[in-house]
């Protein structure tokens, strides 16, 4: 539904049949979502986001915090870089040929003379696709595991740059997941790609949809928390 100007930020209101509760949600990008019941009345909805209110603005400061920690890279050795949730240290070099090794705490770039000019969006675009087969090769395993043990079959699985989702499941069963969630720790990676995986049998969020997703990852939740507080963080 269109997002409604009720107090001193806008919020959207999804419905669902199923749901049989009021909840809230501020994204990292300073999104607020409440998710209601299909009868709930508006005017109540309206009540429940002032009673909220105070913990939306928290949620806001909380946000531009993050953001504030997150500083515009310059692709020079000594930054840091994440990878399945662990800090290793960028080191630029020189070689015989184009690759991308991580190892001992580093993720070594190394550039040669195809790569001229040599500068930062070089070591960029080396990063990126190093970052993308990896994220490929990790979420194919992955998706092969998880859906045996689901009991379902998906279509394409995809890698994308996505900016207000973390993946999607269409509703002919193909799967996209955004590449850089290979930065997140694994338990998070598993978490998006059962997500998916789950509205291949529910496609919606019902409390069914969350009992099949805590059956295969009872920890979903601290997963949930984490892309919450830290997602800002996973980017070149």
């Amino acid at each position: 539904m269109r997002g409604v100007k009720e107090f001193d930020f806008s919020y959207q209101v999804r419905i669902s049949a199923r749901r049989k509760t009021l909840s809230i949600t501020v994204h990292p990008d300073n999104r607020v979502v409440v998710h209601a019941p299909a009868t709930y009345p508006r005017a109540k909805i309206a009540r429940f986001v002032e009673q909220k209110s105070d913990w939306v603005r928290k949620a806001f400061q909380a946000n531009l915090q993050r953001n504030r920690q997150v500083r515009e890279k310059r692709f020079e050795t000594g930054e840091t870089l994440l990878y399945l949730g662990k800090e290793y240290t960028l080191r630029v070099e020189q070689g015989n040929r184009p690759e991308v090794v991580a190892a001992d705490g580093y993720i070594c770039v190394r550039l040669c003379a195809e790569d001229a000019p040599l500068g930062p969006s070089k070591v960029k675009e080396r990063l990126m696709e190093w970052y993308v087969s990896r994220a490929l090769a990790q979420i194919r395993e992955k998706t092969t595991l998880y859906a045996a043990r689901i009991g379902v079959k998906p279509g394409q699985v995809t890698i994308k740059s996505l900016k207000s989702r973390w993946g999607s499941c269409s509703i002919t069963g193909r799967i996209s997941l955004a590449w850089n969630i290979i930065m997140a720790p694994e338990n998070v990676l598993d978490y998006l790609i059962v997500h998916e995986l789950c509205h291949l049998v529910h496609h919606n969020h019902s409390e069914e949809y969350w009992s099949l997703v805590g059956a295969f990852l009872p920890d979903h939740r601290q997963s949930r928390k984490w892309l919450r507080e830290n997602g800002a963080l996973l980017w070149l």
